[in-house]
């Protein structure tokens, strides 16, 4: 970490809360970011006739990648997530049980289950510009992910 590259962040983001009156409005400062994660298929009961002394398993020894997206505001408020799976088509969703994510939850597909930049567009359309109200301006602070710095984005 370079200190002189984290000291002009700071002062350059200070400068954007005075210059845009939000420094005092929590409210109004957004941060949103991603987190992979991998989950291993673990069945925890196996049918097998009375008996049985060998019960092959029906799982796979690979895991898949998933992403959250998540975006809160200093204030606490959270906006719906994000889910992004493994997969080439939305049928990659129907493996998921989303009626028992979080309202809202919002969910997608991608090749390696990663963010891309035809998602990180849709989540800020879809999510951010939607959910963030329509007082402003509001700030939203991301990561130097290349999702975040198309063109259609920005």
């Amino acid at each position: 970490m370079n200190r002189q590259k984290v000291e002009e962040y700071f002062q350059a983001l200070e400068k954007i809360l005075t210059e845009k009156d939000i420094a005092k409005k929590p409210k109004m400062i957004w941060n949103m970011d991603e987190t992979g994660t991998s989950f291993d298929h673990d069945p925890v009961k196996v049918l097998a006739e009375k008996g049985t002394r060998n019960v092959p398993g029906r799982t796979s020894a690979m895991s898949t990648h998933e992403t959250i997206v998540a975006c809160v505001n200093a204030e606490g408020q959270k906006m719906s997530p994000l889910l992004i799976v493994t997969g080439k088509t939305d049928r990659s969703v129907f493996g998921f049980n989303t009626t028992e994510a979080p309202s809202g939850t919002m969910w997608d597909y991608q090749e390696s289950g990663w963010m891309s930049d035809r998602i990180g567009e849709k989540c800020f359309k879809e999510i951010f510009l939607k959910q963030c109200r329509g007082e402003r301006p509001q700030l939203l602070i991301m990561d130097g992910h290349s999702s975040h710095e198309s063109l259609a984005l920005i």
